[in-house]
């Protein structure tokens, strides 16, 4: 009877202890960590469920950052009787502290013991060669898993073994890229055998990642959260995919990838890349000094910390880091990738071209080096560099989408024509540049003369300016993919932006986004590129504000409600608002915001601080040392300062505006809207719905004293449902042709693209006998759509009417660049206006091509002779 009850007690134990493994694995794989150590740390190590449930135990430690006590219980276990099954897991635990030695010799025992995990050891042992420079003994061990799986036909592999194949062979792409689908493949039969298996998931969507496919690999790395939404590495992968696809949220991940391991080393190394962008080079630093203490051999991690000290100027600590990581692995080319893709982060395109040639230079068949060389040489305008390098990097790796989309991009430049004026060099789309070269060429050499005597500076030339009439060429050419939300980019001395026919962009002014881009060139050449983003754009908003009137971002409701209630981030920290927005409208607020520092500065400081604080940018000054230096101020004076500016400046509207919008419909009857008017005197919405209500009740003349009133409370509101718009309405109902005009003349300079009421001004304008102010209001709208032809025909009229002969010139040539049906007279009315204009030269050319078209045109045939009489009488005109 004893002997039997101490069977049974021994069975109710074993049954027990493997019940209490089972319950400390599912806790690990749903992300209860603290819950797994408990349960497992239970098991007795006489069970036979002992070493799984270490090895489980192992992974939960290490996954929350108990880095000492993972490694202890991995080698407790491998010191037990049996415990070769750890090995690898320990050597795993080792190289996460940097202790490459001892892991490889880890490795090295696993497969010596034939361990059930060996395949993995062999796995890590090639990686960690590979990690160190040894690249062809590494790829003769990875070529080993083909035939590994070759011999079995991965019948008999398990799901682990499965994802070591896979590892391996997307390793091996570098020299075949067929075989990334190989590896693809077998990651999909590692989950196949195994649904739970969460590291083969998220390997691959690492791979989806690695080649730019974002839709495929936020789906893999959600299908891992789902189950377990604590894991670090795939909530590292996800933020990755959101930085690397133009997104936000990105932060909020890596924060819950820190909370569950603070020192999760690959975590702490993009964070400081995050806090790179936002020029916090003293916060990124505390991250990879905590990275580097956890893993002193981290590759990623010293490339990190070297970025932040060539980006600070610190070339000592630069070139001790260099060294340092260079000397774990002499061929390590991410180290040099890792430092161009910094570099271009902040704008250095000269700088990161010269580390992405140093990158393929250690490794020629290092394919995602090839892409950050070419990329930057693009973005350094040189197009058949940079095209050439993607091709290399295609090659090898055809599966980045982002570099077959902008060598599909490339490819299509053989559209477009290369057009070049003193300055500059246009590649416009064949079909467009005729009409946009004739306005493109006047605007961009009157900003560089603009700029060039702002800044004291003369870019290298020419500046080259890409026009796309797609918004998603546009979008590649400069991020790589299609939805970008932005209309124009500045390289520096390249510049790209959407033609005003890029439907899929909006309406939008294209002429305003020009004078915006080139004064980033400017701007980044005069410094270096070494300038915080929201400098150099609140100064090119500035500069959009000072050029014509309405162009840039204007003040709008919802911007002051942001004010009112502490939205806005301060000066102090302006980059976060454009590079980490934390809702949707805060990048368009940082714009405007932005361009009112540099309204205040110059206010009290004058337009020469501009000046100097890029000068000082330039000497390699943080913002903080910038303020200090120029404007004898720290950034937190500062911030109360700007405070303070924006409540004075707005002081008139910003008692009107409530938190609540008004409950005020049109459907009210005019009693009820006068008396909710009556009621609220002094609230700017409840007067202008007030006002709409009343005159949808056809009510115009108890309508235009609300309306009045709300535009006296907000006059620098130009938007669709400001009081302008109605005001507009009502007057014109009215009949009253002056007042409609005065205000459509101030709607007009506080908004860039409502061409309607620019038209309607210049009906107005005409009709009230004001042909110089209808024509400014239609050069104008010329900047929001090019391809009106009555336009130009109208503009050229009034141009006439007024005597600007140049301009005259201008529309009947755009009238000719549009294919009119009757090209002879168009032909013919050019050469007229530009013998008038004194040019007989290209008079008599012009009319020359009129004839072409029409040879008895009795008019073009007339001018033809006046022309030729002028010549041989020696009374030519020339321009």
């Amino acid at each position: 009877m004893r002997l039997v009850a101490a069977l049974g007690m021994t069975l109710v134990a074993g049954t027990l202890a493997a019940q209490d493994a089972d319950a400390g694995r599912d806790a690990l794989r749903t992300g209860k960590y603290q819950a797994a150590i408990a349960i497992l740390s239970k098991v007795p190590a006489s069970d036979s469920e002992w070493f799984g449930a270490q090895l489980d135990l192992v992974h939960a430690y290490a996954t929350i950052g108990k880095y000492d006590d993972a490694e202890n219980t991995a080698r407790r276990a491998t010191a037990a009787k049996g415990g070769s099954e750890l090995w690898n897991t320990l050597g795993e635990v080792l190289l996460l502290r940097g202790k490459r030695a001892p892991a490889e010799s880890a490795f090295v025992r696993a497969g010596i013991a034939h361990a059930s995990d060996s395949l993995t050891a062999a796995l890590n042992l090639a990686v960690l060669h590979f990690d160190r420079g040894e690249r062809d003994r590494a790829m003769k061990e990875f070529d080993r898993f083909i035939d590994v799986y070759n011999a079995s036909l991965g019948a008999s592999l398990t799901s682990g073994e499965l994802a070591a194949v896979g590892t391996a062979v997307e390793y091996l792409g570098a020299n075949d890229p067929q075989l990334f689908k190989d590896a693809l493949k077998a990651y999909d039969r590692a989950l196949a055998a195994d649904p739970l298996n969460a590291d083969a998931r998220v390997r691959l969507g690492e791979l989806f990642l690695r080649k730019y496919n974002f839709a495929e690999a936020q789906t893999t790395f959600d299908e891992v959260l789902q189950v377990n939404p604590l894991n670090p590495r795939a909530l590292l992968g996800a933020a990755r995919r959101l930085e690397l696809d133009g997104q936000s949220g990105a932060d909020s991940l890596l924060r819950a990838a820190l909370n569950v391991n603070p020192d999760y080393v690959g975590a702490r190394a993009m964070h400081a890349q995050v806090l790179m962008s936002l020029e916090d080079y003293a916060g990124a630093q505390k991250d990879v000094d905590r990275a580097l203490a956890v893993n002193p051999a981290s590759q990623e991690a010293l490339a990190v910390a070297a970025a932040i000290k060539y980006l600070t100027h610190d070339q000592a600590g630069f070139d001790a880091l260099r060294q340092r990581a260079l000397a774990i692995n002499p061929s390590d080319a991410d180290f040099y990738s890792t430092l161009a893709e910094l570099s271009a982060q902040v704008r250095l395109y000269r700088q990161a071209e010269e580390f992405a040639k140093q990158a393929v230079a250690l490794a020629p068949k290092d394919w995602h080096a090839w892409s950050v060389l070419g990329m930057n040489e693009l973005r350094l305008g040189q197009i058949a560099e940079g095209k050439k390098s993607l091709e290399a990097s295609f090659t090898g790796d055809p599966y980045n989408v982002w570099v077959k989309n902008t060598l599909d991009l490339l490819d299509t430049y053989k559209n477009y024509d290369l057009i070049t004026s003193d300055h500059f060099q246009f590649m416009i789309e064949k079909d467009e540049s005729p009409i946009l070269a004739i306005y493109l060429k006047d605007l961009a050499e009157n900003a560089y003369a603009t700029f060039q005597k702002h800044y004291a500076y003369t870019p290298p030339p020419p500046v080259r300016v890409e026009v796309y009439r797609s918004h998603a060429d546009f979008s590649v050419r400069t991020v790589g993919l299609a939805g970008l939300g932005a209309l124009g980019v500045s390289f520096g001395t390249t510049l790209a932006f959407d033609s005003p026919a890029a439907k899929d962009a909006g309406p939008f002014n294209w002429g305003s986004t020009v004078w915006h881009e080139l004064a980033h060139t400017f701007t980044l050449g005069m410094t270096d590129n070494r300038i915080p983003r929201w400098f150099s754009e609140g100064l090119s908003v500035y500069e959009e504000h000072h050029a014509k009137p309405g162009w840039g971002f204007g003040v709008t409701p919802d911007f002051l409600a942001a004010f009112k209630s502490g939205k806005l981030v301060p000066v102090s920290r302006m980059n976060d608002g454009f590079m980490h927005p934390a809702y949707p409208s805060q990048v368009q607020f940082s714009y405007y915001q932005a361009s009112l520092v540099f309204e205040l500065i110059v206010r009290d400081w004058g337009e020469s601080a501009l000046q100097k604080m890029l000068q000082a940018y330039k000497e390699g000054a943080t913002t903080d040392q910038v303020f200090q230096r120029v404007l004898n101020t720290d950034l937190k004076t500062f911030d109360a300062k700007f405070d303070d500016y924006l409540k004075a400046r707005f002081a008139g509207v910003l008692p009107s505006l409530t938190a609540e919008p008004p409950a005020i419909t049109r459907a009210m009857s005019v009693e009820d809207l006068q008396q909710a008017a009556a009621n609220a005197p002094n609230d700017f919405g409840v007067q202008l719905l007030a006002g709409a209500g009343l005159l949808a009740h056809d009510q115009v003349d108890k309508a235009i004293p609300l309306l009045e009133k709300a535009r006296g409370m907000f006059p620098e509101y130009g938007g669709d449902d400001s009081p302008y718009a109605l005001l507009s309405a009502a007057y014109e109902k009215k009949g009253d042709k002056r007042k409609q005009a005065d205000v459509l003349l101030k709607w007009t300079s506080l908004t860039e693209t409502n061409v309607k009421a620019l038209i309607k001004l210049a009906d107005l304008q005409e009709a009230l006998g004001d042909a110089s102010g209808a024509a400014d209001a239609l050069d104008r709208a010329m900047f929001v759509n090019p391809f009106d032809m009555p336009m130009h025909q109208r503009l050229a009229a009034l141009a006439q009417k007024t005597g600007d002969k140049a301009r005259v010139v201008r529309e009947r040539s755009a009238v000719v660049a549009l294919g009119p049906v009757d090209k002879a007279d168009a032909l013919y009315q050019l050469a007229q206006a530009q013998h008038e204009a004194g040019d007989d030269v290209h008079a008599r050319t012009t009319v020359l091509r009129a004839l072409e078209e029409a040879p008895n045109y009795e008019k073009a045939q007339t001018l033809l002779l006046a022309l030729y009489d002028a010549r041989t009488a020696g009374g030519e005109k020339k321009p």
